[in-house]
């Protein structure tokens, strides 16, 4: 529902047609299989499969390509959202050897 949301809102803000040729424009395309391919996936995992583990990896992608999505539109988003990772990674892994 929150994903439905999500589109529905972008949708209302720039017309539905244009926002529908932006989500298949060429630096977006890879953004629209992903999210799109995760919310399939986590659907059918949870409703055909219902196996929670898949569920919740399905649910992480999407959760991930909607973070990149959402970051890709502030100035430095991308170069911020790597620096955030790589930072989040070696804090796990400074925990992890710990």
């Amino acid at each position: 529902m929150g994903s439905l949301l999500f589109l529905t809102s972008w949708a209302v803000l720039l017309g539905p047609v244009t926002y529908a040729k932006h989500l298949v424009s060429t630096p977006r395309l890879p953004f629209t299989a992903v999210y799109f391919g995760s919310i399939a996936l986590t659907l059918y995992s949870a409703i055909a499969l219902h196996s929670t583990l898949l569920t919740l990896v399905a649910a992480l992608v999407q959760l991930a390509s909607l973070l990149w999505y959402l970051v890709s539109y502030f100035p430095m988003g991308g170069t911020g959202l790597r620096f955030a990772a790589r930072f989040g990674t070696n804090r796990v892994a400074a925990w992890m050897s710990d």
